[in-house]
This record gives C-alpha cells, structure tokens and sequence, in this order.
C-alpha cells in the first residue's frame, strides 16, 4: 500500500475528523471551505493549514504524526515556536 503525501487531501480530512474541525493552537472552529464564511477576506486569516507541532526549522519531520490543523492567522502567529501542552496547542 502506498502511504499519502503528508500534506495529502487523505491526511487533511484525517486531521479535521480527529480534531474535529477545531484549531490545535487556539480550539476555535475552522471553516472547511471557502463558502462557509462570508468573504475572501475572513478566509485568508481563517483557513486551515497544516502546522508542524515541531517546526520543520528545528528539524521536525514531515510526517503525520508531526502535522496537525491551525487557522492561518494562528499558524502564522506560532512561526517556527515549538507547539506545547498535553494536547499540542500553542503554550503562550
């Protein structure tokens, strides 16, 4: 069998199943799609990505298990931060 790229569209819907849609940095709500807010604008910030719980510049792996999902604004804001606490939220 072959294993998904880890940025994958298989790995980012088992990302959002497992957090449930919720941001691993801030626990707030994502939207899945660009039509679930109201414009491009709230999109750009609110967006899910991928974050590496440890950065990829201090040498984390890009692998699933080093992946999870923060809005873009929350992504942008941990920059290359290690992410902290029991459940892999942002320590700040």
């Amino acid at each position: 069998m072959v294993e998904p790229r880890p940025l994958s569209r298989a790995n980012f819907d088992s990302l959002w199943a497992a957090q449930s849609g919720q941001c691993a940095l801030c626990g707030k709500a994502m939207p899945r799609g660009r039509f679930d807010v109201a414009h491009a604008s709230i999109w750009k910030k609110q967006r899910p990505t991928f974050d590496h719980i440890v950065p990829k510049a201090a040498g984390g792996p890009d692998r699933l298990e080093n992946l999870q999902l923060a809005h873009a604004v929350c992504n942008k804001r941990k920059g290359k931060r290690q992410a902290g606490g029991v459940d892999g939220r942002d320590a700040t």
